[in-house]
């Protein structure tokens, strides 16, 4: 029997876009008749900056925007026929820092939220609220892209044979067990050592030889790996040609395609430096919604 999820947050930034998160969260919720907590966070520091600049003390704009932000929750909730077992909680500060907080105090294992808009400095810099998220939580983060009210009906899980992959592609499963799963592992030539070849004078012939044996190999690999992580239950693969980050967005653009689900790297200095380029890469360009799998 598959392992029932307990707990899911819903971070909510009520701009366009949040409808699609929390319909997500709750339709999540209510088929692993979980707890949800919705949860929206005002950021301090331009507030601080408002009520500098008005006849209005910082703490009574607190309040108001507190109020407020309950009251759209609420509508959101009712519209969307929330669920019994659901909790809301307004909080002041940074973003990212205070929905990985109370993430890890709820003991979430699924943080819902939006992608963001990347269109600020400080957002193109540094990544959006999701992005930084996914560089802190030890949560699982779904990035709800599209709008839908049907659950999930096909997803593509990114394979590289490491850990963190098959780990991504057991907790998509976990998650929604409901949802027919490809696994996808892509071959190519890394560009440093195309060029590399290219100046030892390998020819194209050569190099697509070397491509033909990789994925040949890769297939082996592919059908191991499967068996290793699913057992002898039969488990859709394959092997295809092409840069990773370029083929899951390839993919993701596909009618049936409802999820591409991914792992993450590791969690040491680098991670939180820079999400790898295939990530960053799927994060800012899916056509669908995303699942990105912590290192645990």
């Amino acid at each position: 029997m598959t392992k029932k999820v307990k707990t899911i947050m819903a971070a909510l930034d009520l701009d366009a876009g949040s409808d699609a998160v929390l319909v997500r969260a709750i339709q999540l919720a209510k088929a692993h008749a979980a707890w949800l907590h919705v949860l929206h966070v005002i950021e301090a520091e331009p507030l601080a900056h408002v009520a500098a600049s008005s006849d209005r003390s910082e703490k009574d704009l607190r309040k108001e925007l507190k109020r407020h932000a309950l009251s759209t929750i609420e509508t959101l909730l009712i519209e969307n026929e929330r669920t019994r077992r659901t909790k809301v909680k307004i909080e002041f500060g940074v973003p990212h820092a205070i929905i990985t907080r109370v993430a890890g105090e709820r003991r979430a294992e699924v943080i819902v939220v939006g992608p963001g808009k990347g269109q600020s400095l400080k957002e193109k810099v540094l990544g959006s609220t999701a992005d930084r998220v996914i560089r802190s939580a030890t949560a699982s983060i779904l990035v709800v892209r599209k709008e839908s009210t049907e659950p999930y009906r096909q997803m593509v899980v990114a394979v590289d044979f490491s850990p963190q992959s098959a780990a991504a592609a057991k907790e998509a499963c976990k998650l929604f067990p409901g949802a027919a799963m490809q696994l996808v592992h892509a071959v190519d030539i890394p560009l440093t050592l195309e060029q590399a070849m290219l100046r030892t004078g390998t020819s194209r012939i050569e190099m697509q030889r070397y491509l033909s044996a990789s994925s040949e190999k890769a297939e082996s690999e592919l059908s191991t790996f499967t068996h290793d992580v699913f057992g002898a239950g039969k488990v859709d693969a394959r092997v295809v040609v092409g840069e990773p980050g370029s083929t899951l967005v390839h993919l993701s653009k596909d009618r049936h395609v409802d999820l591409v689900a991914m792992g993450t790297q590791g969690r040491g200095v680098v991670l939180q430096a820079l999400l790898g380029s295939v990530a960053q890469k799927v994060l800012k360009e899916a056509k669908c919604d995303v699942l990105v799998v912590p290192n645990q």
